[in-house]
Parts: structure tokens; C-alpha cells; sequence
């Protein structure tokens, strides 16, 4: 009312701008000025601050500016969801839909508390059976035991990873078969998972010979940058190579032909407690970006897709 008064040197301005009367705001004023003991305004002919008033006007400036700047710090406690969450992923997620999930949950859920690991499967699923994690999105390939709560998070499709220049003389894109990788020197992330996940149609178990394995994400993309290894990888790792100019493309990507290779990713958790509302915002906002990513997946295998009547191929369980 102070403030109101002074700035337009008028009780009844004051008033109107207050929406208050102009009576009550002259009363407020005079207990002011009988609290502090010293008069602000000189009311003999117009409203005229005193010295004492024009300094009390800059305090209280101050005074509202820190008042303001309260209510706009607990605004942010009146949006999302407040609490705890831990949460784990292997590299196949964590490269490239982590980001853009994490930067959507910590805006829609500014009070809440959000950890991630990015680890190996089996490190994960021994944090969930700690309860150490709320929750962990595992590939298939990596069994988690009975005593978790274990669902189908995302049906992922899967490539063959070449260098860009690469000898092969695929195209980047060109759907091929899997029978067309006999010879060719392509690294195992794990024997025994490798065969399981490709199945026997490459036969990597029962080849002679010595056997390649690099359990190691990062490693495996550089190896396969600067030398003829190739891999089968999931796409999740790639959608930045999907549409990118071949200037700025590490890699060649080939999808499989007919219905392609598919990896399935599990959502494990324990069975107790029932997972809260930011740990289902958080499995949420990682769903939505990795299924845009996988449409984009899959329309580039669509665009990429021989004529019908070519065999098929299916991975996972």
C-alpha cells in the first residue's frame, strides 16, 4: 500500500491500483507511519514523500523483490512429482536415448531426485536384486533370474556394423542375408550369448578356428571404425547413422532381409515395493523416445527392403 502510494502520489490512485479504498489505504499508511514513528508524506496540499519516506521506498523495494523471488522458488514445488529414483542401463540405451528421457523427466519432475548407472547386464541385475535399483532395461540375451519382476520393454531391430569403408561392398542400407557373412570377421560380444541371440543360422559355435570376443560396447565400435571386424548390433546404438550425410557417417548399417533381426529388451525390478508414480514417469519417458527411435529403426528397413518371398530371419525368444 506504501509503495502504491508513493509511486503515484495519490491515495485514491493508490486505491484504485491496490483495489482497496481510499480510506483504507490512507489508514494503512498513518499506521505505518505511527508504528515507525516518523512521517512519509507530506499531505498539506498534495502527497509529497518526506526524506524518511523516499528512503523507506527503496527498502521496501527490496522488500518485495525478495518476496516475489519466495513465491517464484516454491512455484517449481507445485509441478511434477517429488521422491527418489535409481535406475539402470546397459550401453545399448544409454548412448543415445538416455539423454533427450532424462532431460524430459528432470524438466516435467524439477523437486525429484534421479540417478542413473550405465553398466553390464549382470551388474544390473544383481543392483535390482539388492534393491540398490528400482529398475534396470536389460537385453534378453541376458536371462534375469526368477525371483524378479521381468517384462518386454522394447523389440529392438539389429544390424550388421561395418566400417564406412569397409571391402564387403554392402551399401549402406542394403538389406542382406545372413548366410552372406560366412567368411567375414565379426566380433562376439560373448560366445555363448552371440549364439544364442544370432542363433544357428551362423553357426558360431561350431566353427573351427579361434574365436573373437570383445564384451566391451565402446571398444567394439572403435575396433569396428578402423579395421575389417564387422558385429551384429543392436540399432538403438545407431539411429545417428541412420540419415546422416555420408561425410558425417561413422558407420555402415545393413538391416537383415524379410523381418529382419530383432533384440528384445527386459524391464527388471524387484517384487516389492510397488514401483511409485516418478518410477513409472521414469520407464515412461525412456518407452516414448526409445520407440521413436525404433519407428525410425524400422522405416529404414522398410525403405530398404527386398522384394517378397526372400527367407526370413527372427532372433529372441
Amino acid at each position: 500500500m506504501f509503495v502504491a502510494v508513493y509511486e503515484k502520489r495519490s491515495f485514491t490512485a493508490a486505491a484504485a491500483r491496490e483495489f482497496a479504498t481510499q480510506s483504507g489505504v490512507s489508514q494503512h499508511v498513518k499506521q505505518i507511519e505511527e508504528s515507525l514513528g516518523v512521517q512519509l508524506f507530506d499531505r498539506q496540499k498534495t502527497v509529497e514523500p518526506t526524506a524518511a519516506g523516499t528512503l523507506f521506498y527503496q527498502h521496501c523495494l527490496e522488500v518485495l523483490a525478495v518476496n516475489s523471488n519466495a513465491l517464484l522458488a516454491l512455484d517449481a514445488f507445485e509441478s511434477g512429482l517429488s521422491g527418489e529414483v535409481r535406475f539402470g542401463l546397459t550401453p545399448t540405451l544409454a548412448t543415445h536415448q538416455l539423454a533427450p528421457a532424462y532431460l524430459r523427466l528432470t524438466t516435467q519432475n524439477p523437486n525429484a531426485s534421479i540417478a542413473v548407472i550405465d553398466a553390464p547386464s549382470n551388474m544390473l541385475i544383481d543392483m535390482v536384486r539388492a534393491k540398490e535399483l528400482d529398475f534396470a532395461i536389460i537385453p534378453s540375451i541376458s536371462q534375469p533370474p526368477p525371483d524378479l519382476v521381468t517384462t518386454v520393454f522394447a523389440a529392438a531391430p539389429a544390424f550388421l556394423v561395418s566400417s564406412i569403408t569397409h571391402a564387403s561392398g554392402f551399401g549402406h542400407g542394403e538389406p542382406i542375408e545372413l548366410d552372406t557373412l560366412a567368411g567375414l570377421k565379426l566380433l562376439a560380444p560373448d560366445s555363448r550369448e552371440h549364439a544364442q541371440w544370432v542363433g544357428s543360422q551362423l553357426d558360431v559355435q561350431s566353427r573351427p578356428g579361434a574365436r573373437y570376443q570383445l564384451d566391451a560396447v565402446l571398444a567394439t565400435l572403435d575396433l569396428i571404425r578402423q579395421s575389417e571386424w564387422m558385429a551384429i548390433l543392436p540399432g538403438l546404438l545407431f539411429v545417428h547413422d541412420i540419415s546422416a550425410d555420408p561425410s558425417e557417417r561413422d558407420f555402415r548399417l545393413n538391416p537383415f532381409s524379410g523381418s529382419g533381426l530383432t533384440l528384445e529388451l527386459l524391464l527388471v525390478r524387484p517384487p516389492e515395493p510397488t514401483p511409485s508414480p516418478l518410477t513409472k514417469a521414469a520407464i515412461r519417458a525412456i518407452q516414448q523416445v526409445t520407440q521413436k527411435h525404433i519407428l525410425l529403426l524400422r522405416t529404414f528397413t522398410s525403405d530398404n527392403e527386398p522384394a517378397v518371398g526372400q527367407p526370413r530371419a527372427q532372433i529372441g525368444r
